[in-house]
This record gives C-alpha cells, structure tokens and sequence, in this order.
C-alpha cells in the first residue's frame, strides 16, 4: 500500500489533499515531503505529519476547516466505514468541478465496494485497477453538487444513545455504539479497586469516556483521559462536561505526551489494531507509559483478550502483575510499581 500511495502523492499537484489514516503511517515515517495538505482524525499521524505535508490538521474530518477546495483527494480508506462514506459523501463539496478523488486500499479493506459508492455519489463510472495487492480507484466528478448521499448516518453529530445509558458517542469512533465487554467487566472491579477520595486518574485510550464516567458515579476524583482519535476527544469531552467530571480531556498517543508521576490510578483497555493489521506493539506502548505515569504507590488496572500474555509483557514495566478477574475472553490485570 505504501508504495502506491506514494506514486500517487508524488505526482499530485500541490492542490492535493492527503486524507491520512492509520494505513498513512508507514509512509510518513520515511520522512519524504508532501507539498500538499494533510487531514487526518489521529494525533500520532498529525504529530508524524509535521514537517512533511505542507499543512497538516487534525480533526474529526471537518474539512471546512481546510478554508479551501482541491484538485484531488487521496485517500488510502480507513477501517471505519462510517469514515469512508463520510469522506465521500463530502468530496463534491471541497473538489472542484473536474476534480479527482482516488482511492486506495487492499482486497479486504472493501475498496471494491467503496468504488462504486464514489462513482455513484460523483456521478461518474466505476473505476478500479488492480496494482498486486492494492486497489486504486480514480474518480473524477462530473458535478459539483454531487450525487446522492451514499451511507448517510450524520457523521458529524453527537447523539445521546440509550444503549449507552445516555450517553453522548457518534460514528467514527470504535464501537460507538454499544458497551465494550472488556470495558464493562473492568469497571465492575470498581467495588473492590476503588481509590481514595480526590484520587488522580488517568483514562489512557478513553473512547467516548466510558471508564472515567463509570468510576465517577463512586467518588470525588480528578480525571486526565486521553485518546488518539479526534471522534473520541470530541465525545468524552461532551459526556464530560454533560456529567460535570472534574478533569480534562486531551489528545495523546498512548499517552506519551503526558508528564510522569501523575496518577494514583491509571484505567487502560488498550486497542490491538492499528487499521487492519493486529499490532502487537501497541500493548507495549500502553504499558511503558502506563508505568511512566504512574505515582510510586498507584495501581494499574488493564482489560485485555484473553490470547494478550499481559503477564509476560507486563513485567517488562512493572514489578507485580496480578490477573483479578477472568470472564468471556476478558481478563484484567492489577500492575503495580
């Protein structure tokens, strides 16, 4: 994938946007420049972007905020589909007419499909070449009001959810929708693991805030929850200010840009994809700034999958390592210093 992409960016003109997700990464640690502007919904990719692309912006898609229209898009399609039909449902918009929005992405990214939605809603034919493993489609609108709206949930728009107990979530975000297993099973060792009064807590990976919230209904405590997707941010820090938490929301990449020594406690149920590969790696950066963040005397609780060896890589960072509570895949550990 990163080869084509780059064979698309190179010969892009400078009216070029870059809409770099996850799949965006391998690329932007080569550390070749990009005279074009880059839009992305991740802090790590944002932080990577500096210095490469000519501009680089971070937010939850909002392309209004570029103030500009383009030549052409290119974007590698993220693993959220919410995303993808957001992102071309908004091309006609920011292309100008004659404009080019190219797509790409690998067999089971659904690149397929995602074609013949963009020729659809650009009013144009399907277009789709094969490169080895990768997929390119190019799509060049025919008018610039576009065609009909393809997937439409409202992508912008926070929503109360019932099945989140009224809580605020919107797509983007992973498993917006519904209560992580993992998550819920972590938070009912909050009876036992519960922290002293005016305890400072840290929320690594905070999704819509779900955590921070559950711990909050027990206590007076001080939060600092954190996530490297703009969706997320933009949720947790409504629930936030909905629930009246004390404490901020702010973005990080697994926590590194956070000062040391912070937390008595430190909450993570850490994700294991970065965009449709497994990567172990990831685990380990929760960790090493779990730890890093940690008070002397705080406790570390983590929910993983049950095939994670936390064990194993927890030692690496931590002197104990505790399994409390295992159930339907789940397991959560207790680290401590």
């Amino acid at each position: 994938m990163s080869a084509l992409l780059l064979q698309e960016l190179l010969q892009a003109p400078r009216e070029t946007l870059w809409i770099a997700d996850e799949n965006s990464k391998p690329l932007l640690q080569s550390g070749f420049h990009f005279n074009g502007d880059l839009l992305t919904n991740r802090w790590d990719i944002a932080g990577l972007a500096v210095g490469i692309a000519a501009r680089s912006f971070f937010n939850d898609f909002h392309f209004e905020e570029l103030s500009r229209s383009y030549r052409r898009i290119v974007y590698p399609v993220s693993k959220e589909k919410a995303v993808v039909h957001h992102i071309i449902n908004q091309a006609p918009r920011f292309l100008g007419e004659g404009g080019e929005l190219v797509l790409l992405g690998e067999k089971q990214s659904g690149i397929k499909s995602y074609a013949a939605k963009a020729a659809e809603r650009l009013g144009t034919a399907k277009q789709l070449q094969k490169h080895g493993n990768d997929y390119s489609s190019i799509n060049r609108i025919s008018h610039v009001n576009g065609g009909k709206l393809i997937g439409e949930m409202n992508y912008p728009r926070l929503r109360s959810l019932p099945e989140l107990g009224g809580l605020y979530s919107k797509p983007g975000l992973f498993g917006w929708n519904k209560i992580d297993r993992g998550s819920a099973l972590l938070a009912r060792q909050f009876t036992t693991e519960l922290p002293k009064e005016g305890a400072r807590i840290v929320d690594l990976g905070c999704g819509y805030g779900y955590l921070s919230i559950q711990l909050a209904s027990r206590g007076n405590f001080h939060f600092t929850a954190t996530d490297n997707n703009a969706a997320a941010l933009f949720a947790c820090k409504k629930n936030f200010r909905t629930l009246g938490l004390t404490g901020v929301v702010t973005p990080s990449d697994a926590g590194a840009e956070l000062d040391c020594g912070i937390a008595d406690l430190v909450l993570c149920n850490p994700p294991f994809h970065q965009g449709f590969q497994v990567e172990g790696g990831l685990t380990n950066r929760f960790l090493h700034n779990s730890a890093r963040l940690l008070k002397s005397t705080g406790t570390t609780l983590f929910v993983v999958n049950a095939f994670i060896s936390l064990v194993e890589k927890g030692l690496r960072y931590y002197s104990d390592v505790q399994l409390i509570c295992k159930e339907n895949g789940f397991c959560v550990y207790k680290l401590r210093l």
